[in-house]
């Protein structure tokens, strides 16, 4: 192993355990308060909070080894697609938003589908689209999107592809950092507001699923303040794009 590779190596695995730390030092220390408190106190207001605390970091963590994993299966060839026809691709974005409406809402964001009618029938693996790639992207959408502002997700039929594309009102990524966002561990670097907290395996991932459908995901130009993300699939899923591991 040659020592450029090693360095990557160790700077991956120093980044995805600090991730995986934050959580479980969280875990251990309302674990540890309740265990106390619950010696010398039959009920306590603050029991629910702790609770609440833990099942959160919990499932961050179970997030982050969820997405190393499938990371590890898709650039082994291992995460194997599984394309059905799906005869309402509006309908299926809409419920696809409908997952983020209470978020969006504690946080005072308009979310809005604009699915341009008629979209044709599709041949895609929608379940494991919308877990390794739409989820990813709307949730990152309203993270970076401020109170009062919006997130539209959009599709419409362009020739032989479907074109996707996830609109917000945040922070916009300046273009020589646009491929960054879609490269693990590199988004350490990025001077642009909008970078993204953890190992930055998210895009990466949904590259990697996108590509094994014959599809393309990129940021576009907006001509207004904010981000748009596009992801363009064919209506037929195709050969898929070779894996580039960044």
């Amino acid at each position: 192993m040659n020592k450029e590779l090693l360095e990557r190596q160790n700077v991956s695995l120093s980044i995805v355990t600090h991730d995986l730390k934050s959580p479980m030092v969280a875990i251990i220390g309302c674990s540890r308060f309740l265990l106390r408190d619950m010696k010398n106190k039959p009920h306590h207001p603050e029991w629910p909070l702790m609770m609440e605390r833990m099942v959160k970091a919990g499932e961050g963590m179970l997030v982050l080894i969820e997405t190393i994993l499938a990371m590890g299966k898709m650039e082994a060839g291992k995460e194997h697609v599984e394309p059905a026809w799906t005869a309402d691709l509006a309908e299926e974005l809409r419920e696809t938003a409908k997952t983020f409406e209470y978020e969006a809402g504690a946080k005072n964001i308009r979310l809005s589908v604009d699915a341009r009618l008629p979209l044709p029938i599709v041949f895609w693996d929608m379940i494991r689209l919308r877990h390794h790639v739409f989820n990813n992207i709307i949730s990152n959408a309203l993270k970076f999107t401020p109170a009062g502002g919006s997130v539209t997700l959009s599709a419409k039929h362009h020739g032989d592809q479907i074109e996707i594309r996830v609109a917000d009102t945040g922070p916009g990524i300046a273009p020589e950092e646009r491929e960054k966002i879609f490269c693990r561990f590199e988004q350490g670097g990025m001077k642009s507001k909008r970078v993204f907290n953890g190992a930055g395996l998210g895009l990466y991932n949904a590259r990697l699923f996108v590509g094994q459908h014959g599809g393309t995901i990129a940021v576009e130009d907006s001509p207004e303040k904010g981000t748009v993300i596009l992801i363009s699939l064919p209506l037929v899923k195709a050969e898929a794009h070779p894996i580039a591991k960044a």
